[in-house]
């Protein structure tokens, strides 16, 4: 089997699988459960990728290769038969990491509550705010509010749009004053709002370049554009109804399925199957029209504002797969001209990384490592906004808990990507013409 023929399928599993991620809104998931097989054969990968198209499985960790473990999420109603479809093929020994998703979901809103409730009585600063938590949008409305209050020499905020529902868009920019030219990297999270792990590592990256003198030189070296919060109206949904929905919030054809997948969503390469799909249902619905989504729009619109090339950098803030993507995703087999250049600093920015806690982020072309997905932002900023260093960056884990990262995991998480950036702005800072 070679790789271009498992790629499609993967690509086809991506089209078929969503059910719980994005495609109807899913007020509880009790009984669901998290699933781990792991294929030996290129045999039992094919197999078990036609079981996640019948099934419509919403794969946390794609099957990519014999021997790598896949995730999936179960519903009650699938588990007898998908344990004898599994069993029929050989992968009778799979593993359950998470036995109740729900159980999971109701611990960490309990826990996020009484931590968030706590450390709210005392004043909050910078430095104070705790970041060993995650926080729903008024909260991380509060903290970009406090950075610049803080920091208001270097730091300013831009409203850059609203979201579909009139919820604004933020950016957080540091400049130092100077007549010298330095590089500019731009980082945003949370296109997709069910990875809350996203913003949270953001937010502590940025907290420890500004209070952590370890990392004061982050600051002096590079100005910093930060989105830490896009699709707002998603991630309000993921604290009060749905917690694994992944798209928008918009309106359109289906009255049943509401959303687009904002990282399909992009004016390049736009609408290419595999990689999307046109059913509004569909987790990965690539939307009506290139750039139909408010957010994907205003943030298209702010970068290309600066001018072609203006940004050295540009990294999109994903989970969970740790992997370090880089141009282009869209197509197998398509190669950038600056293909040995991504492919260098997405080595070393994984080898910083594994310094770290030893956590190992795999590094490719997005379309190889991972699968083709066409209309990414990542795609978009090296081929329109002509960003050379263009990453996506998929956060922790591997699928053992997936969208459901505990708390506890935030910091380390936060650790390792800090000094993955911190790589990428010493090779971008190396290689500056000014």
């Amino acid at each position: 089997m070679n790789g271009s023929w498992i790629n499609v399928l993967l690509s086809c599993i991506s089209i078929a699988v969503g059910i719980a991620s994005g495609m109807r809104r899913v007020d509880s998931y009790a009984g669901y459960q998290v699933w781990r097989v792991v294929p030996s054969s290129n045999d039992q990968l094919k197999k078990l990728v036609n079981i996640g198209q019948e099934a419509e499985l919403d794969f946390w960790r794609q099957p990519s290769t014999a021997g790598s473990p896949a995730t999936f999420m179960v519903r009650p109603d699938q588990r007898s038969l998908l344990d004898t479809k599994l069993n029929d093929i050989g992968l009778e020994d799979y593993k359950i990491d998470l036995s109740d998703v729900q159980a999971v979901i109701a611990d960490q809103m309990e826990a996020n509550a009484n931590v968030r409730k706590a450390s709210r009585s005392a004043q909050r600063t910078v430095s104070t705010f705790d970041y060993s938590v995650y926080h729903p949008p008024s909260e991380v409305y509060e903290w970009m509010n406090m950075v610049v209050q803080e920091y208001n020499e270097t730091a300013t905020k831009h409203q850059i749009g609203v979201t579909y529902e009139g919820r604004p868009i933020y950016a957080l920019t540091f400049k130092r004053a100077s007549t010298q030219a330095r590089p500019k990297i731009f980082i945003d999270a949370l296109i997709h709002c069910r990875e809350w792990i996203t913003t949270a590592s953001v937010i502590f990256m940025l907290k420890e370049m500004l209070t952590n003198p370890k990392y004061s030189h982050m600051m002096e070296d590079v100005d910093w554009y930060f989105v830490p919060m896009l699709n707002v109206d998603g991630y309000q949904e993921t604290w009060t109804g749905d917690r694994l929905w992944r798209k928008t919030r918009s309106t359109g054809p289906s009255a049943e399925c509401v959303g687009t997948d904002g990282n399909r969503n992009w004016d390049a390469f736009w609408s290419i199957v595999p990689g999307s799909s046109s059913d509004p249902c569909s987790s990965i619905y690539h939307g009506p029209t290139p750039a139909s989504e408010s957010e994907v729009r205003n943030l298209a619109n702010y970068v290309l504002s600066f001018g072609d090339g203006y940004f050295d950098a540009y990294i999109s803030t994903h989970s969970a797969a740790q992997m370090i993507l880089y141009p282009y995703i869209y197509k197998e087999n398509v190669t950038s001209k600056d293909d040995q250049a991504l492919h260098e600093a997405a080595k070393l920015m994984s080898d910083a990384v594994r310094a770290v806690h030893g956590k190992e982020y795999v590094y490719g072309r997005g379309s190889t490592t991972i699968y083709p997905a066409s209309a990414t932002t990542t795609d978009w900023t090296y081929e329109v906004a002509k960003i050379v260093q263009s990453h996506t960056y998929e956060l922790r884990d591997t699928g053992e808990y997936g969208h459901l990262l505990p708390p506890e995991q935030i910091i380390p998480n936060g650790e390792e990507y800090l000094e993955g950036i911190r790589a990428l702005k010493d090779y971008v800072l190396q290689n500056f013409s000014g």
